[in-house]
């Protein structure tokens, strides 16, 4: 891989917040709703005191904030910290027992699931938590509306298609004005989920164009890489010209257009909460065994927005210390219930129903 552009973003973020106040028994919480309300804990879960750490996937960090933050807040003596360090990252650390959850975009390898269970002294599970799409961010002068099939973005990411006004890009955008700016494509250099949802689309959808593979890291022939999702889209921000690929908060909280996808079906696609549950519903299948949710994504089934994904956390099916393991799943319940409804309001969607049973039933049985 060539060496990574360095970013003044270090790509990191960080959540740690304490419960400050008494969880409550009453009932009388304020009802989730969709629109960013202020759902209780209790209204899904019940309490546990202690701390737990988790780290990985930089995609989730902005729903486990909020999710932390209205948890703690409901739940006395519940301390909760989450890191976005990349999937790879938690997943690594998770197996070497130095943190207590791991969060990833992707399923972890044989060899890692096999650290994994080590670690645990028993099966390592993988519960989805959410669902969103893997935005694409860019940054051209005056060009706010933008077209991108899956073969034409291989072709950016590979270094084959060089100005925004070569013509694979203008095929994609009939009438368009476009620049002969030259393209910068920006890419994760750390382990990422993110990365290895992405390339799978361009692997599936763009066959004839994509011929470097899928992985949490893979070697890139050109662009500039920086660390987590806050690194490579700030990159774009500072640069005319910049691409990049990233969970679509950050977009949002730049101030940064999304293109429309077209994948192996349907036509240009915008990235929304409705687009990327129609894709999970076409295109996510359960893999694992047992209580494992570990699933596939099918991109060329998905017809909704083409490059939607879950995102999982990794957990321990019993924890040698009980306290830690009795808040993680009651962190969990709330997430995969009442924490659902902050997803649209953060640029995520919250998980189908029938998913939403199926994490419900593992968590219960930690």
């Amino acid at each position: 891989m060539k060496p990574a552009l360095l970013l003044r973003a270090t790509g990191i973020s960080v959540v740690a917040v304490l419960g400050l106040a008494a969880c409550g028994s009453d009932n009388n919480g304020t009802s989730p709703t969709a629109s960013g309300g202020s759902p209780s804990a209790s209204s899904s879960s019940s309490c546990a005191a202690g701390s737990v750490t988790g780290q990985g996937s930089t995609f989730q960090a902005n729903i486990e904030k909020q999710w932390i933050s209205q948890f703690t807040g409901q739940c006395s003596g519940a301390q909760l910290t989450y890191t976005g360090t990349g999937s790879g990252a938690g997943i690594k650390q998770f197996g070497s027992g130095t943190i207590d959850y791991a969060g990833s975009d992707a399923t972890m390898k044989p060899d890692e699931q096999a650290a994994a269970d080590k670690r645990c002294g028993n099966a390592a599970l993988h519960i989805p938590v959410t669902a969103g799409g893997v935005a694409i961010i860019y940054n051209v002068k005056n060009v706010s509306s933008l077209n991108l099939s899956a073969a034409t973005l291989a072709g950016i990411f590979d270094g084959s298609i060089k100005t925004w006004d070569a013509a694979q890009i203008k095929a994609d955008n009939p009438g368009a004005t476009l620049p002969s700016t030259p393209i910068k494509t920006y890419h994760r250099s750390d382990g990422s989920g993110t990365t290895k949802v992405f390339t799978g689309f361009l692997n599936a959808d763009a066959p004839s164009e994509w011929k470097l593979g899928s992985d949490k890291s893979i070697t890139w022939p050109s662009g500039l890489g920086a660390n987590g999702s806050s690194g490579v889209v700030q990159g774009v921000k500072s640069t005319d010209g910049g691409i990049t690929y990233a969970e679509v908060s950050y977009a949002k909280q730049d101030n940064l257009p999304t293109a429309k996808v077209k994948g192996a079906q349907g036509d240009f696609t915008d990235i929304s909460s409705s687009t990327v549950s129609q894709s999970i519903d076409s295109g996510f299948s359960i893999t694992g065994t047992g209580s494992d949710l570990a699933g596939k994504l099918d991109y060329t089934k998905m017809t909704g927005y083409p490059i939607s994904t879950v995102s999982y956390v990794i957990v321990c099916s019993h924890y040698s210390d009980a306290a830690k393991g009795a808040l993680i799943k009651a962190f969990l319940t709330y997430a995969v219930g009442a924490g659902q409804q902050q997803a649209d309001a953060l640029g995520f969607a919250p998980l189908p129903a029938g998913l939403v049973t199926r994490a419900q039933t593992t968590i219960s049985s930690l």
